[in-house]
């Protein structure tokens, strides 16, 4: 039969030609070693990319540089590529890392009531009038204060106040693990570590939409530590003044005294008052912007000009992540 002699070697394959084709794949497989054995062909492997760039670091400085060159690379622009990056997280082959997910609690300064004697009472005098001492405190997802810096003047700038802290070793300032970040306001600078919102409007219609949703999720996680301040003050009036004939000493351990049962009334009470008066404010603001939304994403702190322009660079791919995904 006509299907036999195919079978049993007849006009279309016959035993020569299956012996043709095995010695053509072993030829194959053996060039193949010849190239690319160590042992075979002893020459110098060299990377790809020699940069000492991250490959993360690398692929966020191609989404932000050059149409061209993002495409040169991946063979499809910036807008395709984050598609592609939200279909792999969609069916579960990528892990992503939003904003929220890597922000480890918010840092702000807040004012309270201080009395100090005549001589220096310019340098305890904020933009106000009053007489004030400034606090740098930092505060997790759960309204607790993590850190709190007390008695400097109510003088001295938010973002002074955090350069001096990171710089003493003595403060003991809690830093970020590598890879997360506080969330800060624009009174800080944006560098490792410290994610500052965008200011001001400049660039195309699609980078100002993309940075006003970055901020406007950014103020979302931001908003933690205004809301932690709030129920300290209300709770500790003596905090709003007018402050005591205390000596300053004094006046700093009130401050610390405060702060340390406010966490402990956080960690006992949970439906305290005062807590749940601004989770529900709290609430309102993000139904608030969901509804926005709707209608339109420790290792030695780098504080180089470079360190902080690629802590730059992530921040915008990070917004545009978040544009791209909505849109």
């Amino acid at each position: 039969m006509e299907y036999e002699d195919y079978l049993q070697g007849g006009d279309f394959f016959d035993e020569g030609d299956e012996e043709e084709i095995l010695l053509t794949f072993i030829y194959f497989v053996l060039a193949g070693l010849a190239l690319f054995d160590p042992y075979l062909n002893p020459v110098e492997r060299r990377r790809i990319r020699d940069g000492a760039q991250s490959g993360a670091q690398w692929v966020i400085e191609l989404i932000n540089g050059h149409r061209d060159r993002i495409f040169d690379n991946l063979r499809m622009e910036a807008p395709l590529f984050l598609q592609l990056c939200d279909l792999l997280i969609e069916r579960g082959y990528w892990e992503p890392h939003p904003t929220g997910r890597d922000c480890v609690g918010a840092i702000d300064g807040t004012h309270v009531s201080a009395w100090c004697r005549a001589e220096d009472r310019e340098c305890y005098r904020n933009r106000h009038g009053g007489l004030s001492q400034n606090i740098l405190a930092v505060c997790d997802h759960n309204m607790r204060f993590t850190y709190v810096r007390v008695g400097w003047e109510g003088s001295a700038h938010d973002s002074r106040i955090l350069k001096d802290v990171l710089l003493d070793p003595n403060c003991a300032f809690p830093r970020p693990p590598e890879g997360k970040y506080y969330a800060v306001d624009a009174a800080y600078t944006n560098m490792p570590g410290f994610m500052a919102p965008f200011r001001g409007a400049r660039g195309t219609q699609q980078e100002r939409a993309a940075r006003t949703l970055f901020n406007r999720h950014h103020a979302s996680l931001r908003g933690i530590i205004e809301r932690t301040f709030g129920v300290l003050k209300k709770r500790f009036p003596i905090l709003k003044g007018p402050m005591q004939n205390y000596l300053m000493a004094t006046q700093n351990n009130i401050v610390l005294a405060c702060c340390a049962l406010h966490n402990f009334m956080r960690d006992n009470v949970p439906n305290d008052a005062y807590f749940v008066e601004e989770e529900t404010i709290a609430a309102q603001a993000d139904n608030i912007n969901h509804m926005v939304d709707q209608m339109a994403g420790a290792e030695p702190l780098d504080m180089s000009p470079q360190g902080i322009a690629g802590w730059n660079e992530f921040r915008s791919a990070l917004a545009n992540s978040m544009y791209y995904h909505q849109h």
